[in-house]
Parts: C-alpha cells; sequence; structure tokens
C-alpha cells in the first residue's frame, strides 16, 4: 500500500501493531457493505487479512465515482474481493450479494462476520468475533456497544432504545444493541437468511426476528463504542429507515406468530365441526 494512502483515523491501529496478534484459527469471511467509503478504508481491509482473516468481501452499494480509487486499491489485495452495485440498492441488498457470493465460493468456513465501512468496529472486536465464530457455530453472534457511554450521539441512543423495547415487547427477548453491524452469522444459516425480506437497514432487524422464530440461540459480545464527528459517516435515513425497522417488527409478529396461530385454530376449528 502507498504511504499516500496510509493516513491514519483514530480508530485504526498501525499496521505493525496488528502483527504480534495475528490469529491462525480464524475460519470465516469478513463481509463489508460500502457507500462512498472513508479513505483509510483498505488500510482497515489489509490489518484483517494480516490480522488471519482468510477473506474479506466488499460490496460496493452504488459509491460515487470519487470513490473508485479507493475499490480498485482493495481490488488489488490478495484474500480480498470487491464486487459492485452499479447503484446504491442498500445496506440489507448489499450484505444479501455478499452472502450469495460466499455460498457459492465459500461453503466450507464456518460463516461470515459482517462489519461497516465508517470504522465504528474496531479490528480486534471483528477479530473476537470471528474466533468466537469458529467455536460457536450453533448461534448468531452480535458485537453489542454500550449506548450509556459520553460519546453516543442521542439520535443513536434513542434509536436503539426504542427498538430494543419494542422487540423486547413483541418478541419477549432483550438485546442491548438491535442494529449493531458487527454480527457473526453461520454458514448453515446464509442460505435461508438471504431470503429474508429488507433491502436497507431493517433486514438486520429482520435477522434477529428469523432467529427468535427458529430458537437460534442469539449471544451478545461487548464491543468497543466508537463514533466519530457525531456520527456522520452513517447513511442510516432516521425518518425512512426507522419507518421500515418498526413496519419489519410488526410484520415479523405477524407473519411467524399471528398468522400461523390463526390458521391453527381455523384448522381446529374446521376438525371440531366435523366431528360433531
Amino acid at each position: 500500500m502507498n504511504k499516500s494512502s496510509e493516513k491514519k483515523t483514530a480508530d485504526f491501529n498501525t499496521l505493525e501493531e496488528t502483527k504480534e496478534k495475528k490469529s491462525g484459527n480464524i475460519n470465516c469471511a469478513v463481509v463489508i457493505p460500502s457507500l462512498n467509503p472513508i479513505p483509510d478504508l483498505p488500510v482497515y481491509v489489509e490489518k484483517l487479512i494480516d490480522r488471519g482473516v482468510p477473506e474479506v468481501i466488499i460490496v460496493n452499494d452504488g459509491s460515487k465515482q470519487d470513490y473508485d480509487g479507493i475499490f480498485r486499491e482493495m481490488e488489488q489485495m490478495e484474500h480480498c474481493t470487491v464486487l459492485k452495485h452499479n447503484y446504491n440498492r442498500g445496506k440489507g441488498r448489499a450484505l444479501k450479494t455478499a452472502f450469495s457470493y460466499f455460498i457459492r465460493n465459500f461453503s466450507d468456513m464456518d460463516g461470515v462476520v459482517t462489519a461497516d465501512a465508517d470504522g465504528q468496529h474496531s479490528v480486534d472486536d471483528v477479530i473476537k468475533i470471528c474466533n468466537l465464530l469458529t467455536e460457536r457455530k450453533d448461534v448468531l453472534l452480535l458485537g453489542v456497544r454500550n449506548f450509556k457511554e459520553n460519546n453516543v450521539p442521542k439520535r443513536s441512543y434513542i434509536g436503539n432504545m426504542l427498538t430494543s423495547n419494542i422487540f423486547h415487547f413483541l418478541y419477549g427477548c432483550w438485546l442491548n444493541d438491535t442494529q449493531t453491524g458487527l454480527r457473526g452469522i453461520p454458514s448453515g444459516q446464509l442460505s435461508e437468511i438471504i431470503k429474508l425480506k429488507g433491502e436497507r437497514y431493517d433486514f438486520e432487524i429482520n435477522m434477529l426476528i428469523y432467529a427468535k422464530f427458529i430458537n437460534l440461540g442469539i449471544s451478545t459480545i461487548p464491543i468497543d463504542t466508537l463514533y466519530f464527528d457525531n456520527n456522520s459517516g452513517s447513511h442510516y435515513n432516521t425518518f425512512k429507515d426507522s419507518a421500515y425497522i418498526f413496519w419489519r417488527l410488526i410484520s415479523g409478529l405477524i407473519k411467524y406468530y399471528l398468522l400461523p396461530f390463526i390458521k391453527k385454530t381455523f384448522k381446529a376449528g374446521i376438525k371440531q365441526n366435523l366431528s360433531e
């Protein structure tokens, strides 16, 4: 990597610092959906590979042409694949694109770890989830932030607390961070997960609803809470994406619980009438 591209931000350690911590047991791919990424994303990817990640899958989700150089730099790296959407299709669709590619090419691996491209997930935390995924192939892993820390933007705190409370009320499961982008997903679940509805951030909440419905364990792992410039790098649309998420919360309850209950009750009623 050229020195001109090695400008670091506060969340990125130097490459030299990570070489001593390389893990040789990681057997998963790291998936990073990316829209107009920060300049240091190639540094971040190189560090993940240097720490032992066997494959990093980047999805260019319709970024502006100004960012082509960043993606070209990553395309030239070994153990890094860059997939491209010709226009912005949303985070959910970008994840599905990466998952489909993973299933076709790396199905023998333990699974995928998803991470955001805006610097919110430290390399150490991504590696932590990678290692846990190798050990725990029977659960959905969530890297959860501490929203009580002072550096958390107010809109992030309110949004996550509201979603967590609604999820708990509807599905009886308390999760501190329902919107985390750092997740470890076992290979065996990916073929069903890519069928879930949701093209934007609502896909991630649908993933949790699905896990709850099939009784897939959800394990939460504390991670560093990193925000920069009041989370200005996020592409989350407060009103639009929140509306999608709340709709998924309601529609999931209808699909997985209410409709099956109605059908079961209806069939039981018919059988009783026929037997009389």
